[in-house]
């Protein structure tokens, strides 16, 4: 059976491309450095704007070559620590959203994976896919026994496209390293797992499982979100058959309304879902995007695509536990004390992170809703906290960071596009006082 997966004269080509944007990047910051030295002038409107094309060529490539560039620029958007402003603006529109793979390629990676022909797993198989990302696409079927069901495949031999946008990306954090705050190394890490693990279809049903378990203790949200049911019979490594939701996205709102159902109370259940996995399981789902969100006719909330997903281990629970309760007291000391007991800094900047502390701790900023947020100049924010972390010169990131931000960057996002009149803290209080309330089970060295 033939292969239809990249050559290795496309692998290196593509590697060639990645290496000029690492390239670019470098000419960028390198201009940005000799500014700031006055030994290469220019305005600020010319340094933005070439930050603007850096970023815009990244997206027309991965939008291109597909694979984990898409999820690449997906979670450096949401670096603002590390990325310009201007960097994350571009990479923000980075849509998992891309062209479907031909039928007939998908067809043959589907028969490899289960054996023998589509009619001995499914009653009914359609070849034209629902739904197409970078590193699968979905088709709807039916079981033998009629259930509906939709058919996530992972596209044929996209591990070696994903090895190569790994390599390159190793790399450029690499050599990036040297000129931030945080361990790109540790970042690198984090994305190399999380892009391998959403290359294991048998790994996102299990994860989609164990969510499913975790939610059910909760009976509020077990009623009104729901999780895929998984078909083991006729999945596999690079296929996975799950039950299909049949709905809308979440921020389909002409649709919504035609339904007669409230929005904003979906999303506070959505949201309430989520943290339930976050800070009662430690073990969450890491994309809440709208895309990942869907609303059945009855009104319930359906979570899917498993792939991106982690755990966080017992120290970093109690780290987050530490920052947290010195963010709801407003002490800096606490704040900067939880990051040096995880051994995230040295003790030489203690008081650095100190500094950083009180500024987010400013009380303009504390308990808006989305509307409120959005009246906020957050870039000057921004710039005077990314100021005074170039003061920091040994901060470490945990391993479980980076995703666990990212998943509530999202739902901050999900909330301010969908339900801007609602307050943060009466959706998160009780799952963070829950959360503060149980240090025993996640502190370092406890029984």
């Amino acid at each position: 059976m033939s292969q239809s997966g990249p050559s290795r004269l496309a692998l290196a080509g593509r590697f060639l491309v990645l290496f000029g944007l690492i390239l670019q990047a470098a000419y960028v910051y390198l201009r940005l450095v000799l500014h700031g030295r006055e030994l290469w002038r220019s305005t600020p409107e010319r340094l933005v704007e070439a930050e603007r094309r850096f970023a815009r060529r990244f997206v027309r490539v991965a939008v291109r070559f597909k694979g984990g560039l898409i999820k690449l620029g997906q979670v450096a958007s949401l670096r603002v620590d590390v990325l310009p402003e201007s960097v994350s603006d571009e990479l923000a529109r980075l849509q998992d959203r891309v062209d479907p793979h031909p039928s007939e390629e998908v067809i043959l990676q589907l028969r490899r994976e289960l054996g023998g022909t589509l009619e001995d797993h499914f009653g009914s198989f359609c070849r034209e896919p629902i739904a197409a990302a970078s590193l699968g696409q979905v088709h709807e079927a039916t079981l033998p026994s009629g259930e509906r069901v939709a058919v996530k495949v992972l596209y044929p031999d996209v591990e070696r496209s994903v090895a190569v946008d790994l390599a390159a990306a190793r790399l450029g954090l690499w050599l990036f390293n040297f000129v931030t705050v945080a361990d790109l190394g540790q970042v690198y890490r984090e994305l190399r797992d999380s892009i391998l693990g959403e290359l294991d279809y048998e790994k996102e049903g299990r994860a989609a499982e164990e969510v499913a378990a975790n939610l059910a203790r909760d009976p509020e949200v077990n009623a009104r979100v729901r999780v895929p049911r998984i078909h083991w019979r006729a999945t596999r490594r690079r296929v996975l058959t799950m039950e299909f939701i049949d709905g809308v996205k979440i921020n389909d709102l002409d649709a919504l309304r035609a339904q007669g159902v409230d929005v904003q109370e979906l999303v506070v259940w959505a949201t309430r879902a989520f943290l339930h996995m976050i800070f009662r399981d430690g073990f969450f789902h890491c994309d809440p995007h709208p895309g990942n969100l869907l609303v059945d006719p009855e009104g319930r909330i359906g979570v899917i695509d498993f792939g991106m997903n982690k755990r966080l281990a017992p120290e970093v629970m109690h780290m987050l536990r530490e920052n947290l309760l010195a963010t709801v007291g407003r002490d800096p000391v606490r704040y900067a004390q939880a990051f040096l007991q995880a051994d995230m800094i040295d003790p030489g900047d203690v008081a650095a992170v100190e500094e950083i502390a009180r500024i987010s701790f400013d009380p303009a900023y504390f308990n808006l809703t989305p509307r409120e947020m959005a009246r906020i100049d957050v870039p000057a924010m921004v710039r005077r906290l990314r100021t005074q972390m170039k003061q920091v010169k040994s901060f470490r990131l945990p391993d479980g960071l980076v995703m666990w931000s990212r998943a509530l960057t999202l739902l901050m996002g999900l909330a301010s596009e969908l339900a801007p009149g609602i307050r943060p803290l009466e959706i998160v209080g009780p799952y963070v006082l829950g959360f503060l309330a149980r240090p025993a089970e996640n502190t370092p060295g406890a029984a």
